[in-house]
């Protein structure tokens, strides 16, 4: 994934007004077994497989996917670099145009070597999603010029040793290769500052009819990343998910050796009216 140029992100669509109005959220899945918002036809212990599906790439020294009381943990940690991600993809994803979640990354490092001019690496906890391609006729498992919006909670790197300062950024690439290892960013924006362990609640939702993602961050104004490439085809992969990422930099002999890692905890999850679970 190519570093995010900040400052060239389009800012000024933070001001833009809402042609039409997006679809309605709903809840999805709050963790919770004993009370779950919405309510399900019968009592699930642990993660609700009708709801949601295992997701990972990448290699990993140790990682962890479960409840964690009311939230969902995903922990991922991994010395060798190149991006890996780890989490849960939404069962029916083909209809999810829209995720909102409360996230907190509670630990994140992502330390080590990295090459001069090479981009920063960076550890994540994301919403995000394939939405649409720009061509039509993609093979199945050809994900070239699929575009994918995220809104995240970043570590990087480059961060300052000790600081418990994170970024908190949204994003729209399109795929380069049939792999989607390398991208193109359309969009990128910067949200804020975040505190390790400080929760923050997030939305991504794709507003086709006016060619744009809107993005939040808490209770802040909506910001909206438009885009001018074709939105009229359906993504090879239609995964949207909650993940966790890691990517550490390249090692150098001698050097400290690299690590990419996260723990992040997601809780009260929504989509879009028309993704809603079924009872």
């Amino acid at each position: 994934m190519s570093t995010m140029n900040l400052k060239c992100a389009v800012l000024a669509l933070v001001l833009g007004g809402t042609a039409q109005a997006v679809e309605p959220m709903v809840p999805y899945d709050n963790f919770n077994p004993t009370e779950p918002n919405p309510a399900r036809a019968t009592k699930v212990r642990g993660i609700d497989p009708a709801r949601w599906v295992d997701h990972e790439t990448g290699t990993r020294l140790e990682s962890a996917r479960e409840l964690a009381f009311t939230r969902l943990r995903l922990m991922s940690r991994s010395d060798t670099p190149g991006a890996g991600s780890f989490g849960l993809l939404f069962s029916h994803s083909s209809a999810v145009t829209a995720i909102a979640a409360k996230v907190r990354l509670n630990n994140a490092r992502t330390t080590g070597y990295t090459a001069p001019g090479a981009p920063a690496a960076e550890s994540t906890a994301e919403l995000t999603g394939h939405f649409f391609n720009t061509r039509t006729g993609v093979p199945s498992k050809n994900q070239q010029d699929d575009v994918i919006a995220a809104i995240r909670i970043v570590s990087r790197s480059t961060d300052p040793v000790g600081s418990q300062l994170l970024r908190v950024e949204a994003l729209i690439e399109r795929c380069t290769n049939a792999s989607c290892s390398t991208r193109a960013q359309l969009f990128a924006a910067d949200l804020g500052q975040v505190h390790q362990g400080e929760q923050a609640a997030l939305r991504v939702q794709w507003d086709v009819a006016n060619h744009r993602f809107v993005f939040q961050r808490d209770a802040q104004p909506e910001v909206y990343g438009a885009y001018t490439v074709t939105d009229t085809f359906p993504p090879a992969s239609p995964n949207k998910a909650l993940v966790v990422t890691h990517n550490p930099p390249t090692y150098l002999s001698g050097a400290p050796a690299p690590l990419g890692y996260a723990n992040a905890y997601f809780h009260d999850v929504f989509v879009n009216e028309s993704a809603a679970p079924a009872p």
